[in-house]
């Protein structure tokens, strides 16, 4: 699990136990106030029972006061905790997770690649066992991305961008390992794998743009 998800955990149970411990002693001030109300010191005219009733009132005050003070205490802990909890619900469900933004960082790269490589099969620009090789290996890199699927603590849309970003990758890869051995000198099919390219990258691009990716940073540390 990563630490976001044990935080979320944390401040649900937290907020939930805090909640739970404030009730207690809402109804403990509850009871405190109700035996208070049963005493009377009039009740007696007896000094020693007056003096009794007296101390009795008075512990009695005591205890409601801090069963008060601990209802006070643990519903504004328990409003805090379970207001983090829903926070990082949010902040989870818009952002990428540890293991997303480390496909779509690696994805970036793997298409960016994969569309250089064609391009200097098409133009012979390179050796062609080389490039058989390269194309080879990125196409079985994209390919993988039909087993990757979007973090369910994402939103629904979040997902849905996201999952079909990586089938647009998968299904590429897929087709290319098919290929392999027709790219070099052949335009035309590298133009088709072109075009789908820039497909994949119109749902990249929606899928950096909910997530907010910066792309810019990506390309620095490439």
């Amino acid at each position: 699990m990563t630490i976001f998800e044990w935080a979320l955990i944390g401040t649900i149970a937290g907020g939930i136990f805090s909640l739970i411990v404030a009730l207690y002693s809402l109804v403990g001030f509850g009871i405190k106030k109700r035996q208070l109300s049963n005493l009377s010191i009039k009740q007696t005219k007896s000094k020693r029972k007056r003096k009794a009733l007296e101390r009795a009132q008075l512990s009695l005050k005591k205890g409601k006061k801090s069963k008060l003070i601990a209802f006070s205490c643990f519903f504004l802990l328990a409003i805090a905790l379970i207001s983090g909890g829903a926070y990082i619900s949010y902040y989870q469900s818009m952002n990428l997770s540890k293991n997303d933004a480390e496909s779509v960082s690696k994805s970036y790269f793997l298409l960016r690649d994969f569309e250089s490589q064609l391009v200097l099969a098409k133009d012979q620009g390179d050796e062609e066992e080389k490039l058989k090789k390269n194309i080879r290996y990125l196409a079985t890199g994209m390919a993988s991305y039909g087993v990757q699927k979007a973090s369910p603590l994402n939103t629904k849309e979040g997902q849905t961008t996201l999952n079909r970003y990586y089938t647009s990758l998968s299904q590429l890869g897929m087709n290319a390992s098919t290929q392999i051995n027709k790219f070099y000198g052949n335009e035309a099919l590298v133009d088709d794998f072109l075009a789908d390219i820039k497909r994949a990258k119109t749902y990249e691009k929606g899928a950096f743009q909910y997530y907010k990716v910066n792309e810019a940073l990506l390309e620095e540390n490439d």
